[in-house]
């Protein structure tokens, strides 16, 4: 299997989502996966024309010893129906820095060990991890 539809079921991406490339940076331990999307209204699936675009980045799960950031050009699109909208990534909720998997996997970790020990075997700072 090549890594791009690797990364695509490890991170649970369907239509519209892909993953178009995957770097590995040995010097800094880092896996990036660039994740894209076709350009359709979020809500009435109407191919529309991208009005702009934001580059995020989020923690993901490590891929065995390399941390890994999902990166993204979260685009807008202007719906002729709907307007201005954001396409929704799946992996991760709103304005999060970390995906859904990524979160709860830092859950079971503080159920059983100190804030002190998450923070340092998840390489967290202790204000992610007691941020409301």
């Amino acid at each position: 299997m090549h890594q791009n539809p690797l990364y695509e079921r490890i991170l649970g991406l369907s239509t519209p989502w892909f993953v178009s490339h995957v770097d590995l940076d040995e010097d800094s331990g880092l896996v990036e996966c660039e994740a894209s999307a076709s350009l359709c209204c979020p809500r009435c699936g109407q191919p529309s024309p991208r009005y702009d675009k934001r580059r995020r980045q989020w923690r993901h799960l490590d891929t065995c010893q390399f941390q890994t950031q999902v990166v993204a050009n979260v685009p807008r699109v202007r719906c002729p129906e709907h307007g201005c909208l954001t396409i929704q990534v799946p992996w991760a909720e709103g304005n999060s820095r970390y995906t859904a998997l990524f979160e709860a996997l830092v859950i079971e970790w503080l159920k059983e060990a100190s804030i002190q020990a998450v923070s340092r075997q998840l390489q967290l700072s202790w204000t992610a991890l007691t941020a409301s």
